[in-house]
């Protein structure tokens, strides 16, 4: 089944968005907790490293998909691999905040509000990563 040029850009935009979502929950919800644990001791710098990464990894991959989707109107070359590789980093990185979703809840009450936040933002990435697969395989062929 071929979807229209218009709702496969709606489905990226969407999955995009999910992505910078998930993102700025990332920087605005987990980073100063994970941030002032740290500072305790309780948890090591080397996580709010991690997160920034994740951050970042997240927007780059957001752009990606956005620049692709615009690009690939009129082009006789096919973003399928582009979109797969990109569905697959974001799942993988939606899966790698388990661990610390995890780790999280068992250090209190302050940390398990971050551990909540860090569960849905794998689901979110997931399910966005695995849609955005799904519509490489949807894109309409001229």
């Amino acid at each position: 089944m071929k979807i229209r040029l218009l709702a496969f850009r709606r489905m990226t935009i969407v999955c995009t968005a999910v992505i910078v979502a998930v993102g700025i929950t990332l920087a605005l919800g987990v980073i100063q907790p994970v941030k002032a644990e740290a500072q305790r001791g309780d948890t090591k710098p080397v996580a709010v490293q991690a997160f920034w990464a994740n951050i970042a990894l997240n927007v780059s991959l957001a752009a990606i998909l956005i620049i692709t989707a615009i690009r690939s109107e009129g082009q006789t070359w096919s973003p399928t691999p582009i979109f797969i590789i990109v569905g697959s980093v974001v799942s993988l990185l939606g899966l790698l905040l388990i661990d610390a979703a995890s780790a999280y809840m068992d250090h209190g009450a302050a940390m398990q509000k971050v551990s909540i936040l860090l569960y849905i933002c794998t689901v979110a990435d997931f399910l966005a990563g695995i849609t955005v697969i799904t519509t490489a395989f949807l894109r309409p062929i001229k």
